[in-house]
C-alpha cells in the first residue's frame, strides 16, 4: 500500500459518508421546514422558467423565504417513526450483506468487484428522498420519501460491508490495518465537513433538491475508486484450500455466523461501545442547528450551525494523526474507552451553553466543540480496527459477517437515536415545551455514551478469550495486539 492507494480507499468512505450525513443532517429540516403554499410556487416558479422552474421552486427555500402560506411538507414525528422502521429493516439486510460478501471471497472471486453492483445505488436514494415538495399530493411526497429512503438504505448496506472489509483484503501487516481502519475515520468526520458543513450553504443558495444532486454525483464517482487502491501485488490472501472452505462454509451460514458473532463476547462489548459513540453523534449532529438557533440565538442558523461543526471537525481531522500511535502505544480498546467518557462529558456541557464563559456565547460554543474532536476522532479512527481484530479472533474468512452484524446492532440503535431526535425537535416547538429544551440534546448524547462504556464493561470478558488466529494474537484491555507474527489478512 502506497499513499495513491490509501488515497482511494479513503474516497470511498468520503463519498458515502457524505451521502449519509447530508442525509441525516437535513432529512428533519427538510420535512420539518415550512414551504411555500401552491399560489406561491407558481409565482416563483415562473422567473425561473416556466413548468420546470415551477416543479423546482416547490423546494427551493431560496424563492420562497418569507413569502406566502406555509405548511410543513410531512409530519416530523412520522419521519423520525419511519426513520426507525428504515433502519432496523436496514439492519437485518447487514448480515445478508456479510454472508454474500464472505462466500464470494470463498469462492475464489476478489470482494472489491462487489462495489461495482452498489456505488451508485445510494446516491439514486438520497436524491430520491429530497424530490419531494408542495405542488404533489401528500401521497406522493411520501411515496418518494419512503422509496428514496428504501434505496438508500438497502444500497448503503450492500457498498458498505465489501468496503469495510477491505481493510482486511488490502493490509499486509497490522500496521496498515490500523492505518486503512483510521482512513475510515477521517473519511466519515471528513464527509460530515462535506455534508454538514458545506451541505447548509448549499441549500441557502440552491435549495434541498438541487443541492442533493450536486452532493450525489461526486460522491458516486467517489465510491468506485477504492476499487483501485488494491496493493500492487493483488489480494493479500491466497485461497483456502477446499477442506478448510467446506468446513468455514459449515461454520458460516448466515444464522450461525450470526449467532456466533453475537456469542463473541468481546466483540459483543465492542460493538455496544461503538453504537453508543454512533448514536451520540448521531443525536448531537441533528441536534447542533437548533442548539445554535435556540440556545445561542443565533440569527443565522445555518451559517453558524456550519461554523460550530467546523470547529469540532477540524481538530478532529488534525487528531488523526496521532490515533494510529494510541492504538500501538494503550490499545485500542483503551483508546476508545477514555476517548468516549472524555467526549461524554464535552457533549454534556452543551448543556451550559448560551453564556460567554470564555469570549461571547458563540465564542465558548467554539472552544467546547472544539475539545470533543480529538476525542472523536480516537473514536471513529479506531472502529475498523477493532471489529476487524475481533474477527480475526475466530480465524480468517469472517470478516464481512462481523460487519454486517455490527451495522445490523449499531443501525438498529441509531434508530432510536433519529427517534429521539425527532422527538426533541418535535419538543423544542412553542406550543408544545419550548425551545430552551434545545439544551437535552447535548446531555443525552453524553449520556448515550456513559451507556456504552457501562455495557462494555459489563459485557467485555475478563479472561479466556477465544483464540486467535496465528498471524493476529487477540488484544486485551491491558495493551496492543502482538506484532512478532507476520500478519495474513
Amino acid at each position: 500500500m502506497n499513499f495513491p492507494r490509501y488515497l482511494l480507499f479513503l474516497c470511498g468512505q468520503v463519498g458515502l459518508m457524505t451521502l449519509l450525513r447530508f442525509f441525516f443532517t437535513w432529512i428533519i429540516r427538510y420535512s420539518e421546514k415550512p414551504v411555500v403554499g401552491l399560489s406561491e410556487v407558481g409565482a416563483a416558479g415562473a422567473s425561473l422558467g416556466g413548468a420546470v422552474g415551477a416543479n423546482l421552486a416547490a423546494t427551493w427555500d431560496m424563492t420562497i423565504r418569507g413569502s406566502g402560506r406555509l405548511e410543513p411538507l410531512v409530519d416530523v414525528f412520522m419521519i423520525g417513526v419511519i426513520l426507525l422502521a428504515f433502519r432496523l429493516f436496514d439492519g437485518v439486510t447487514d448480515p445478508i450483506a456479510g454472508q454474500i460478501s464472505d462466500v464470494w471471497k470463498k469462492r475464489g472471486h476478489e470482494r472489491r468487484k462487489l462495489l461495482w453492483f452498489a456505488f451508485l445505488v445510494p446516491p439514486a436514494g438520497m436524491v430520491i428522498s429530497f424530490l419531494a415538495g408542495l405542488q404533489m399530493g401528500l401521497s406522493l411526497r411520501w411515496m418518494l420519501l419512503v422509496i428514496g429512503m428504501f434505496v438508500f438504505f438497502v444500497g448503503y448496506t450492500f457498498y458498505a460491508i465489501p468496503y469495510w472489509s477491505l481493510i482486511d483484503d488490502y493490509a499486509e501487516n497490522p500496521d496498515q490495518r490500523r492505518r486503512l481502519s483510521n482512513l475510515l475515520g477521517v473519511g466519515m468526520l471528513g464527509a460530515t465537513a462535506i455534508g454538514s458543513v458545506a451541505s447548509g450553504p448549499a441549500i441557502d443558495a440552491y435549495g434541498f433538491t438541487q443541492a442533493a444532486v450536486i452532493f450525489a454525483i461526486p460522491a458516486g464517482i467517489m465510491m468506485i475508486l477504492p476499487f483501485f487502491a488494491q496493493p500492487a501485488a493483488g489480494p493479500v490472501s491466497a485461497a483456502p484450500s477446499d477442506a478448510a472452505e467446506e468446513r468455514k462454509d459449515e461454520e458460516a451460514g448466515l444464522l450461525s455466523g450470526f449467532f456466533a458473532a453475537l456469542k463473541h463476547r468481546r466483540f459483543l462489548a465492542t460493538l455496544f461501545l461503538f453504537a453508543a459513540s454512533q448514536m451520540s453523534f448521531t443525536v448531537l449532529t441533528t441536534g447542533t442547528v437548533f442548539i445554535v438557533e435556540h440556545v445561542l440565538g443565533s440569527g443565522r442558523p445555518v451559517r453558524d450551525n456550519s461554523l460550530v461543526l467546523a470547529c469540532f471537525l477540524g481538530t478532529a481531522l488534525l487528531a488523526f494523526v496521532g490515533v494510529p500511535f494510541l492504538s500501538r502505544r494503550f490499545g485500542w480498546e483503551k483508546s476508545v474507552v477514555v476517548a468516549s467518557i472524555g467526549l461524554g462529558a464535552v457533549y454534556a456541557g452543551t448543556a451550559f451553553l448560551g453564556q460567554g464563559i470564555v469570549g461571547s456565547p458563540m465564542q465558548t460554543a467554539f472552544l467546547l466543540f472544539a475539545a470533543g474532536g480529538p476525542m472523536a476522532a480516537t473514536i471513529l479512527g479506531l472502529e475498523g480496527e477493532a471489529v476487524t481484530e475481533c474477527a480475526r479472533e475466530r480465524g480468517e474468512g469472517f470478516t464481512s459477517m462481523y460487519f454486517g452484524v455490527f451495522n445490523f446492532v449499531v443501525k438498529g440503535l441509531n434508530g432510536f437515536a433519529l427517534l429521539i431526535s425527532s422527538t426533541l425537535v418535535d419538543w423544542i416547538k412553542p406550543e408544545n415545551y419550548g425551545p430552551s429544551l434545545a439544551r437535552a440534546f447535548g446531555p443525552t448524547a453524553g449520556g448515550l455514551l456513559v451507556l456504552g462504556v457501562l455495557a462494555y464493561f459489563l459485557l467485555n470478558p475478563k479472561q479466556g478469550q477465544p483464540p486467535a488466529s496465528p498471524d493476529s494474537p487477540p488484544e486485551g484491555p491491558s495493551g496492543p495486539p502482538a506484532e512478532a507474527a507476520p500478519a495474513v489478512a
